[in-house]
């Protein structure tokens, strides 16, 4: 299989990112508003303020899928990755 090394950028910040089976859906106000298979990704980038489902987030530590919260300023207040992921702060 091809390995596509895919980042989803989520840059609305009304978006609560969740999973639907295998794929991640991206909802304004309740409603589905795109969705994107989780097998195609490598990393997500969300600069949405309403965040991720607890599912969502299980799923891409469980497929070794990034997940980072930005502000909309781009500074992460918060990261997500697997066990051998680090990601280096401007204050270390």
């Amino acid at each position: 299989m091809k390995q596509l090394l895919n980042t989803l950028f989520v840059t609305s910040e009304d978006i609560y990112l969740s999973l639907d089976g295998e794929n991640v859906v991206a909802n304004r106000s309740g409603t589905a508003v795109a969705r994107y298979p989780l097998h195609t990704l490598q990393s997500i980038v969300s600069f949405a303020y309403s965040g991720a489902s607890p599912a969502l987030m299980g799923a891409c530590v469980r497929r070794n899928i990034g997940l980072a919260f930005c502000q909309p300023n781009g500074r992460p207040p918060s990261l997500q990755g697997g066990s051998d992921t680090h990601f280096p702060r401007s204050d270390d």
